[in-house]
């Protein structure tokens, strides 16, 4: 299991919210750059980080301290206002390691299209926040705001993009356990995706969980900050 510690930035700090909700939000770090280095001193060479306020606004706001993060020989999974390919292109010539496509992939299928005839896979990662409604996943865009009426699995069936981020709103940020219902049909639907596990993440038994459905990477945020896992129960996972 590859473990992706996580780093949320808003208004310069990181943070972590509840259930996506940006009225529910926590500081850990005033410095996403020193919690980065805290992530390295442990043994964490990848990490996930995601521009709130790129999100929010749909253009990318913490460009000089993310790029201080990449500068710290780190690989970076990034999300967060890339609407554009001029986005994805930069971020790649920087030395982001995957850029996470999420509302604008959702929005406009041709953005998609351009991205995969220009780059390779492995650099691109689709981030897919949902909520249940009678059982059924359906999309959110938009750091959440936006609730779609697009079926997550038939999203994921018709999309190329093989590394698929999957978070439970509604279980992000609440130490709740994974929604491995989900994650299971998802794999069941599409076994060859390099599905990402994220939200819910408490204790160590949740990753084992993941392992046994072929999860192979999961992103970590608040369980960490929380001291719910030790970095050095994680970096042994790792």
């Amino acid at each position: 299991m590859i473990i992706l510690p996580a780093i949320d930035i808003k208004n310069g700090s990181c943070v972590r919210l509840k259930k996506g909700n940006f009225k529910k939000i926590k500081i850990y770090n005033t410095s996403p750059l020193d919690q980065a280095k805290i992530f390295k001193d442990h043994g964490f060479d990848f990490i996930h980080i995601v521009d709130l306020d790129g999100a929010l606004k749909g253009k990318r706001e913490n460009n000089k301290t993310i790029n201080k993060i990449i500068n710290l020989d780190l690989k970076v999974q990034l999300g967060g206002g890339i609407r554009l390919l001029s986005d994805v292109e930069e971020l790649i010539d920087i030395g982001v390691e995957r850029v996470i496509l999420s509302t604008a992939a959702v929005e406009n299928e041709s953005f998609v299209n351009d991205v995969l005839s220009k780059f390779d896979q492995k650099y691109i990662t689709l981030a897919l926040d949902f909520r249940i409604y009678d059982e059924i996943p359906y999309i959110a865009t938009k750091g959440w705001i936006n609730q779609t009426k697009i079926n997550l699995y038939d999203f994921i069936q018709k999309n190329e993009i093989k590394n698929i981020l999957a978070t439970d709103i509604n279980k992000d940020g609440l130490l709740i356990g994974p929604n491995l219902k989900i994650y299971k049909k998802i794999k069941e639907l599409n076994p060859d995706k390099n599905l990402i596990g994220s939200g819910g993440i408490s204790k160590i038994s949740d990753l084992n969980d993941l392992a046994e459905i072929n999860i192979n990477e999961c992103v970590v945020g608040k369980a960490i900050y929380e001291n719910k896992i030790s970095m050095k129960e994680l970096a042994n996972v790792n």
